[in-house]
């Protein structure tokens, strides 16, 4: 097993784990097999009472296996003490559990302290996790108290990776926060994955959230059984069972549109105007664009404002703010095209604004890109043979 400064992920392993419960006829996990490549998220999911959250803890050893044995990279989890051994694996939890004694610098701190880094290299390892979470550097001296839920759970995910485990365990991590936070938090920790290619066991009882979060998805059923074992795509194009066909639900041809992200699409270039601008040469402009009949106004910032309608853009003069119209809609490059496709349609234009994470435009992205998009094969893996696969859509899906 690679030390406390492991970075990079390992490959997990179950090897016919079983967890039995005294008094209990049933195992609450069952003969669990499963192998999670190094680097990528594997998402636990299933009904209430399937061994998902159990099954996460055993990697750990919060709960012992009874049977069976869990390795990382090769390395059995039972040849270090216990508490050795969850100092070298990140854990975030749905209620952060962040010490509310602790200043948000020494939260971060807790395992580098326990490892006994020096001081020097803490506070350097704070401020490059503050920022990589996207949180100020002045946060290090505030209280968790003083902090959204968003924002608290940022230092959750920060506090996880100071040691810079291989593995890192997220127990239903964005569960406590409103939709629209969970979303953003959901594309800022995809982001931040694609840098750190930690391997996560990652447990939710949200389908959706699995298909947008997983490179692969372990659906379980009760009794802790492994129902199927695949990447999302996969399993939404070829349920094993009629089981995972119900728990995928009805709608799995629609579900599809959250494995591919806002930034799989070309983006179309936006025709920027901003207040005062001459209204004749804005016109000129847009005439020259085959794809558009707006132009986007945005303020100093770069931050959009609203549409402009190319019949609003006749006569001489300049742009007025207020000829406007307002709530543009927005998504980010990770938004998945489920989400992107459901912010488009309450628009009056059909367009979605892309913005970065200081909300300054990027692109745009429309209806009908997202239809093509969405009538194309999808290509899934084969875990077993690590090979792509393309699986035609089905017709009654389309």
């Amino acid at each position: 097993m690679q030390d406390a400064d492991g970075g990079a992920g390992a490959v997990v392993a179950f090897e016919h784990v079983t967890k039995r419960y005294p008094g209990s006829d049933q195992p609450a996990v069952d003969d669990l097999t499963l192998t999670v490549p190094a680097g990528e998220i594997c998402v636990l999911v299933g009904p209430s009472g399937c061994g998902k959250t159990t099954t996460m803890k055993m990697v750990n050893r919060l709960i012992e296996p009874s049977d069976g044995r869990i390795t990382i990279d090769g390395h059995d989890v039972t040849d270090l003490p216990a508490v050795e051994l969850r100092r070298r694996i990140g854990y975030v939890i749905q209620q952060v559990g962040l010490f509310p004694h602790l200043t948000i610098g020494e939260n971060v701190g807790v395992v580098p302290r326990l490892l006994r880094w020096s001081g020097a290299r803490i506070a350097a390892r704070t401020d490059e996790l503050l920022e990589l979470v996207g949180l100020p550097a002045a946060y290090r001296d505030r209280y968790p108290n003083e902090l959204s839920g968003g924002e608290r759970q940022r230092v959750g995910v920060a506090r996880a990776l100071a040691a810079d485990p291989p593995v890192m365990l997220m127990d239903e991590p964005f569960g406590a926060v409103d939709p629209i936070r969970r979303e953003r938090l959901q594309n800022e920790f995809l982001r931040l994955q694609r840098q750190v290619r930690k391997t996560i066991i990652f447990v939710t009882h949200d389908v959706d959230e699995a298909i947008k979060m997983g490179d692969r998805i372990a659906v379980l059923q009760r009794g802790g059984i492994l129902a199927q074992y695949d990447t999302p795509a996969a399993i939404l194009a070829h349920p094993t069972s009629e089981f995972v066909e119900r728990f995928v639900g009805a709608d799995r041809g629609l579900k599809r549109l959250s494995l591919a992200r806002v930034r799989d699409l070309d983006l179309l270039d936006p025709v920027v105007v901003h207040a005062g601008e001459d209204r004749a040469e804005v016109r000129r402009r847009l005439d020259r664009t085959e794809a558009l009949d707006f132009a986007l106004l945005v303020d100093d910032g770069d931050r959009p404002l609203g549409w402009i309608d190319a019949g609003d853009l006749a006569g001489s003069g300049t742009i007025d703010p207020d000829a406007a119209t307002p709530g543009a809609p927005t998504v980010q490059p990770e938004t998945t095209l489920r989400d992107a496709l459901s912010a488009l349609l309450a628009s009056s234009v059909q367009l979605g604004v892309v913005v970065d994470a200081e909300e300054r435009v990027i692109g745009l992205v429309s209806v009908d890109a997202i239809g093509d998009r969405m009538r194309a094969p999808v290509t899934t893996a084969d875990p077993s043979l690590g090979e792509p696969r393309i699986a035609e859509p089905e017709a009654a899906e389309a």
